[in-house]
Parts: C-alpha cells; structure tokens; sequence
C-alpha cells in the first residue's frame, strides 16, 4: 500500500509533458477515476525486469529536451516510446506527435506497459503514469477491473459530489478564519490559502484511491502479466504501438539534419552512451531500422 508520506513529498516531474498535471488531477480531474496508476515496484511484481529496446522523439530545439531525458536515466520516472509505426505517421519522419520532434533517442527501458496502439496514458507530476484498465489487462479483465473502480469509488464516498461539499466547507472556514470579503479582499492571498488547507483532504483521497487500485490491480496479475507480455511484441494499430518504460538508459541518437542546433548537439553527445548520428529523414528511417524499429508499409494514411 502506497505510504501517505510518499504523497507529501510530491516533486515536480523530471520532464516536460502537454498532459503535465498534479496527481489529485490526474485521478480526480479530466480522467475522472477511470485510470489506473503503473508504478515500478508493483509492475516489476508482475512482469520482472522486463528490459526492452524502445524509440523516443523529442524536440531538438530546445537542448532542454536532452536535459530532461537525462534526469530520468535509471531513474523510475516513466517515458511513453514505440518501436512500430505506419510510414505516412509524423513519427516516420522523425518528427513528434506535439512538437516539432527531430531527435530520437534509442533507449533500453524496464516494460510497465505496452499496447498496440496509442494508449492515452498520462503523467502526473511525480512522474507516475495512468493507464485505462482495458489497456493494461486486456478488455475482458479491463472492464472487470473498471467495474470495480466505480463501484469502490462508490462505497469510499469519492464521488464530485463529495468533493464539492469538501471544498465549500474549506473555503467558508478560510472565508471565516481570514475575514475575506469582510475586512480582507485579496483573492491572491484567500485563493492561495484554500489551496493550502484542501491540501491533506486531497492527499487522503489519492492515498485512498491508489490503494483501492492496487488491491484491484493485485486480482489481475496473471491477465496483466499475459496482455502485456503479448501486446509488446504484436503489430502496430491505428498509426503506432505505445510502450511505456523508466530506469531508462540512453544508447544512440539521431539528429534531423535541419534539425542540428549546436546546443542541442552538444547535450545529445554528452547523453548518448552509442553514436550520435546526423542526418535526413530518409538516413533516420534506415538508423531506426537499423535498430530493430519497425516501420510499416501498408498505412491507411500514406
């Protein structure tokens, strides 16, 4: 069970994502309660240290990207990569899904997950990624496992609702306590205290939640470990497979050519423990199969 100290000692993710938000968010939020947390421990639990050689396209722009990656080598941080992909897709071309892309790194990575398509996995900010149960077990177990998240969900009373009444109960005692909107109007400073007094109520209820998943999650093993162990090695889907990988290690990287930033160059050389390699969209295709990355000829978008 996860350690309610473990939450206290949220930090800011080591890289950057557009889906970047907190955990309450990210389990609370826009997904409401129908994601499951992959966490290296109860992973590993199940699959062992699966090792697998995966891509990552990042953006060569900025030599920040390089950065981010190498704060998260060996690290339980979790990174979304492929090894299949359709050739009319932008990641053929070595370009990113949301940026610009033009530089792909080659890594070695411990398996949490993989699908044969695009999973919609998220990260909060601790690095920690959610999955859709269905993804992570197959449909048949992932709708047993989602059945019983709602229903758990039910019974802990974590509902909207519930927090609702958690919030206007918080923001009328920090109302009360700091006299705003009587002799106190500076929204900043109340917004701000509300935040902080909502703070133990949210962690509660993602110590909660996370411990309901695992108990779950724990019911499933073999139909995780089998799902899993048979969709990394499948063909591709819809575009691209998605596996997801920490305690990563960098081997080679490939630069786009008009994508060659010296800032970035020099980051990617200091990272790569192979080649870093310089070079057209073409010369990439050939690098990236070169390595054992797939690139499919039949694409219903080439």
């Amino acid at each position: 069970m996860i350690k309610l100290k473990d939450l206290l000692k949220e930090a800011p993710a080591k890289f950057s994502s557009v889906h970047l938000t907190s955990t309450f968010d990210t389990t609370f939020g826009r997904f409401y309660s129908s994601h499951v947390p992959l966490t290296t421990k109860f992973m590993q639990g199940i699959l062992g240290k699966e090792r697998v050689s995966v891509f990552h396209i990042g953006n060569a722009e900025y030599a920040r990207d390089v950065e981010n990656i190498a704060r998260i080598v060996g690290k339980k941080s979790a990174l979304s990569t492929f090894t299949k992909v359709d050739k009319g897709e932008k990641l053929a071309k070595g370009k990113g899904i949301q940026t610009g892309g033009g530089i792909i790194y080659q890594l070695e990575g411990s398996l949490l997950v993989a699908s044969t398509r695009d999973m919609q996995t998220h990260p909060d900010k601790t690095g920690r990624r959610w999955v859709s149960p269905e993804y992570l077990a197959g449909k048949v177990a992932g709708m047993k496992m989602y059945n019983e998240l709602k229903k758990g969900i039910k019974q802990l009373k974590q509902d909207r609702f519930a927090w609702s009444d958690i919030e206007t109960k918080v923001r009328k005692k920090v109302k009360k306590e700091t006299g705003y909107g009587d002799t106190n109007y500076d929204f900043q400073a109340w917004d701000k205290n509300v935040a902080k007094a909502l703070g133990p109520y949210k962690r509660k209820w993602i110590k909660k939640y996370i411990d309901m998943c695992y108990k779950i999650m724990s019911k499933y093993k073999p139909q995780i470990k089998r799902h899993i162990l048979r969709q990394k090695d499948k063909p591709s889907k819809f575009g691209w497979n998605e596996i997801i990988v920490n305690q990563i290690k960098v081997k080679d990287i490939f630069l786009l050519s008009r994508e060659n930033y010296p800032s970035t160059r020099k980051a990617a050389e200091k990272l790569a423990t192979g080649k870093v390699t310089i070079g057209s969209p073409a010369q990439f295709r050939k690098w990236y199969k070169q390595r054992g990355g797939i690139i499919n000829d039949s694409s219903w978008k080439d």
